[in-house]
């Protein structure tokens, strides 16, 4: 029996600025599939949270953790975002917001198209 040994795949990470927030992507085969395994958001060094794809095949069912271990709510149900980028508004735009505000902008960005 041979072994098969398919070729190796590359891991990078990918950092950019959003909202006055750094955003560190880390990407498995970049060239090819680009599957985000997971990013890490952060202001002026801290913390901000995380994010990662529950299903990396499909690049679906996004989860978002704060900095204190816990998964946003909005009226009881978690907050789940369709992609990346939705994760990085989520954590760059509202829960950086003051405290008084971010349930409201939780609604505003969840809330379907009219």
């Amino acid at each position: 029996m041979t072994k098969h040994n398919p070729p190796e795949a590359e891991i990078v990470a990918r950092s950019f600025t959003e909202s006055g927030c750094q955003v560190t992507s880390v990407i498995y085969d970049p060239a090819d599939a680009q599957q985000i395994l997971y990013g890490v958001v952060t202001r002026d060094g801290v913390l901000v949270g995380s994010y990662y794809c529950a299903d990396r095949v499909r690049q679906c069912d996004w989860r978002i953790v704060t900095a204190d271990g816990h998964e946003p709510t909005l009226d009881g149900t978690p907050v789940r975002p369709r992609d990346e980028g939705s994760a990085v508004i989520v954590l760059t735009t509202i829960l950086t917001a003051p405290e008084h505000e971010i349930d409201q902008r939780l609604r505003d960005a969840t809330r379907p198209p009219r």
